[in-house]
């Protein structure tokens, strides 16, 4: 029986996740997996754009700047073109669209998500700070319209596999790996004279510049214990991270009578994207496996969170909730930045954290609590806390 198409909106498609959607896409329509690429978005890279659009014939594209809209229908004259925040909202909307790959960078990706799941449609998720900053609105969403949601991210999508066919009450805690980053066994008073360049040499993965650098801080690992806090239903106090430098096991699950289940798998994220394409399906298409004839590492090591005040920063804003994670995600992509521009030294970002959430408890608090922070507040929240990340100074430390 011919497969039916899955009609796909892109987001971020030049990006490394949606780079490796798109090869996805390819090897899957080879093996009979039927797609229909209805929409692709960029930022600033057109002639990747122009490639992936010749190459897989969308009806709609959108770049991040009005400046390059002109060129684009110039070279795709057959193809709508849309800019901005607006284009980003339009390809989610679609009526053609059933599934929304968001992959966009940052707070940008709150509003796509939104969209998708108000109209009842499937979002997969590799912009972790939509559930990061409005993961409350979203949950609202999926319970009143009826949408799907799953998490492009090895260590949510290792959960999916190790949490099919039980339900909550089995869970006795979930634990998510993770590799340490480059500093795992620094002494603490060497971090104040690391370089950017010293922070991007991530031992296993290979990754954009904030997110390199989140994971570095660990503030990357805190964000995806607050998706998995989301995606799950368990609280926080119930979600462990352990510390794996191989990065083989994704994320484990203790289930109540003390047993666990983990799920290991190749550093390739093509694993999680193809099976989010194609859930619950499993078919080979010729991606690595990890192999057994030669030894193969699994230390699990104890995480030691007072070595990463970042990570407890975030889980702080966390338990507050309300807009607090809006604030902590703006403030870390802004301290993110100006260290990598050499404004600042690499522990200025946990404290700069610290500091932005401590001014948001003086400030922003007295927001109504009782129901999820609406869009344009979390909006609001984002930009005073951008600010305030801006005009913070700190002492020297080199």
């Amino acid at each position: 029986m011919e497969q039916p198409k899955r009609r796909i909106a892109l987001l971020g498609s030049t990006g490394s996740i949606g780079t490796q959607t798109l090869d996805v896409i390819e090897r899957l329509e080879k093996v009979g997996r039927r797609f229909d690429v209805i929409g692709l978005a960029t930022g600033s890279n057109v002639d990747l754009l122009v490639e992936q659009a010749e190459r897989h014939r969308p009806r709609a594209v959108s770049v991040a700047s009005e400046d390059a809209v002109g060129e684009v229908r110039r070279r795709l004259p057959d193809v709508e073109v849309h800019h901005g925040p607006e284009g980003l909202l339009y390809l989610s909307e679609r009526d053609d669209v059933d599934v929304l790959v968001n992959a966009v960078y940052g707070a940008a990706g709150l509003p796509p998500t939104l969209a998708a799941l108000a109209l009842g449609k499937t979002v997969g998720l590799a912009n972790k700070e939509s559930l990061v900053i409005g993961g409350d609105s979203i949950q609202d969403l999926l319970a009143s319209h009826g949408g799907g949601l799953l998490s492009i991210d090895s260590e949510h999508h290792a959960l999916h596999q190790c949490l099919h066919g039980h339900g909550p009450d089995d869970i006795e805690r979930l634990i998510l790996t993770a590799s340490g980053g480059p500093f795992l066994h620094a002494d603490p008073e060497s971090l104040a004279s690391v370089t950017p360049e010293d922070a991007l040499e991530h031992p296993t993965w290979a990754m954009g510049r904030r997110i390199t650098i989140d994971s570095a801080t660990m503030v990357n690992k805190a964000f995806e214990v607050v998706v998995a806090h989301h995606l799950y239903g368990v609280e926080y106090d119930r979600i462990d991270v352990v510390i794996h430098p191989d990065s083989y096991v994704h994320s484990l699950v203790e289930f109540k009578e003390g047993s666990i289940k983990a799920e290991l798998g190749p550093r390739d994220m093509r694993i999680p994207i193809q099976n989010l394409l194609i859930d619950p399906e499993r078919v080979d298409t010729g991606l690595p496996r990890l192999r057994f004839d030669e030894p193969l590492q699994l230390n699990l090591l104890p995480f030691e969170e007072s070595r990463f005040p970042a990570y407890s920063a975030v889980l702080a804003a966390a338990r507050e909730g309300g807009s607090a994670l809006a604030a902590i995600n703006a403030a870390d992509e802004v301290l993110v930045y100006r260290f990598l521009d050499r404004e600042i030294w690499f522990p200025h970002i946990a404290a700069g954290l610290a500091a932005v959430l401590a001014r948001w408890r003086a400030e922003k608090k007295g927001e109504p609590r009782d129901r999820s922070p609406e869009l344009p507040w979390l909006l609001e929240v984002d930009r005073w806390a951008r600010d305030e990340a801006r005009r913070l100074t700190f002492e020297s430390d080199s």
